[in-house]
């Protein structure tokens, strides 16, 4: 008959130093777990940081030459509406009819401001906006855009409204066939330099019309004034502009790279 031999089922207990050996190993795995998860997302978000700091300097330097650009735009639109407001004023429209036409049309044509705002508006899409460490980098940014979005734009709105109104009342006052072709006027720059006048008709206003002149000096002032207001903004913008590249680069050390 065979025998069988049932195994021992009954275990050597552990001592407590084999349970603490355990609980030791096992904590110790967790933990460097947890440690070595954490470095990754800080090299991650380090690596992040730096990306994102050297597309917003590069963003910041593109928006200086805009803004240097659309200064200069500035100077140039407001010496034509005072060059404009001076005819009127003096009366010399009246003799000068053709100038008139000229300023009428050099006056119009704003083009407002463009800037580069693309990782700025990723950073803040992503979440990753919190990966810059310096708190003041992070406020000057805020209020660096801010200041286009909620101080520029208005103006830039009200003056775009003003051109519209111009150009209107300007239909109202002169006569668009005096003016030349549209090809002098793209390729030849005529109104730039001279006023090539239509040769079978005369420039002339009408007492009505000069009476519309009065309402155009008006609606001049006022775009005189947005004008004037915006470019002193643009020169704050510009302050802005250098102040924030000036902290980044000192912050990152990019100039030293």
């Amino acid at each position: 008959m065979e025998v069988h031999h049932h195994p021992d089922l009954h275990h050597k207990k552990k001592n407590f130093k084999e349970y603490f050996l355990e609980f030791l190993m096992i904590f110790l795995a967790v933990t460097l777990g947890f440690f070595a998860e954490n470095i990754r997302e800080y090299v991650s978000s380090r690596d992040k940081e730096n990306i994102d700091i050297r597309s917003l300097s590069r963003n910041l330097t593109e928006d200086s030459a805009m803004i240097a650009d659309q200064i200069k735009s500035n100077e140039t639109g407001t010496e034509m509406i005072d060059s404009m407001m001076e005819l009127i004023r003096s009366g010399r429209y009246k003799d000068e009819p053709e100038m008139l036409y000229r300023f009428a049309y050099t006056t119009r044509g704003f083009q407002d401001f463009q800037y580069s705002n693309i990782t700025y508006e990723e950073m803040k899409s992503s979440g990753s906006f919190g990966f810059i460490r310096k708190i003041n980098i992070r406020n000057d940014l805020v209020n660096y855009n801010n200041f286009i979005v909620d101080g520029l734009r208005g103006l830039e709105s009200r003056m775009l409204e003003t051109e519209k109104n111009q150009a209107n009342l300007q239909s109202d006052i002169l006569d668009d066939s005096f003016y030349p072709s549209v090809d002098s006027i793209i390729y030849k720059h005529a109104l730039r330099w001279h006023f090539y006048k239509n040769k079978n008709k005369r420039v002339f206003l009408t007492r009505d019309k000069q009476a519309q002149v009065s309402k155009l000096y008006n609606l001049l002032f006022e775009r005189n004034v947005i004008f004037h207001y915006y470019e002193l903004n643009m020169k704050e913008l510009k302050d802005l502009n250098r102040q924030l590249l000036a902290t980044i680069d000192k912050e990152y050390h990019l100039k030293n790279e």
